[in-house]
């Protein structure tokens, strides 16, 4: 058995599984794109303004930034390198082809839903897909990449030594992340949830994608 493959990992009945996540992304982006979720949204973003202090903001500049771009740059290249030397490109693989994955599906949640960040003023009366894109803020792309980096660590650690201790910190960053995106006014607390489902949702790809491979 191979270090990142996840074939033996992978639940029973992956279709169902991943028809499940997949709904559930669809539900909520519906809900996002209603704007049935804006008093939610708003009354955490009231919660966080009233927590919000300098003496916080420094830590929470810290920790976001295990959802950024050089992050996930990092992080996937140590986990692609780990899996190559152990199993070559079939353990590699999944993990490249799930994040981008992930990706694609952000680009298109986003062009969308139009759910526009809580920090922007104005928005143009006209705008290209560029533009469209860094606006809006469904789904948030620091959650997606931390817990995307993360979620696959803690599944790894599945029987390694201190492995409960692992998949919790794994977890831990993870909501840390989240919290941050909105402790900073960057996202809505419906931005980050929507990040954690396309996680799963590809995750559950590829345990899909894994199920077919083998049979």
């Amino acid at each position: 058995m191979t270090e990142l493959t996840i074939s033996r990992r992978a639940p029973r009945n992956s279709s169902v599984v991943l028809l499940g996540w997949a709904l559930a992304l669809g539900v909520l982006s519906y809900l996002v794109a209603q704007g049935a979720l804006v008093p939610l949204d708003m009354q955490v973003a009231g919660w966080m303004a009233a927590v919000r202090s300098p003496a916080l903001d420094g830590s929470m500049q810290t920790l976001t930034w295990f959802g950024s771009s050089t992050w996930a740059v990092v992080g996937l290249f140590g986990l692609g390198v780990w899996a190559w030397r152990r199993g070559g490109n079939v353990a590699a693989l999944p993990l490249i082809v799930t994040f981008l994955a992930g990706v694609l599906l952000q680009v298109v949640l986003r062009l969308w839903v139009s759910q526009w960040r809580p920090d922007v003023g104005a928005i143009p009366a006209s705008m290209d897909w560029r533009t469209h894109f860094e606006l809006a803020g469904f789904p948030s792309g620091h959650a997606f990449r931390s817990a995307f980096i993360f979620g696959w660590l803690a599944v790894e650690a599945r029987g390694r030594p201190r492995a409960g201790w692992w998949r919790a910190l794994c977890l831990v960053m993870t909501a840390l992340v989240g919290f941050t995106r909105v402790y900073l006014n960057r996202h809505w607390a419906t931005d980050v949830a929507g990040a954690w489902l396309v996680v799963l949702t590809t995750r559950a790809m590829a345990y899909w994608w894994e199920e077919r491979r083998s049979a």
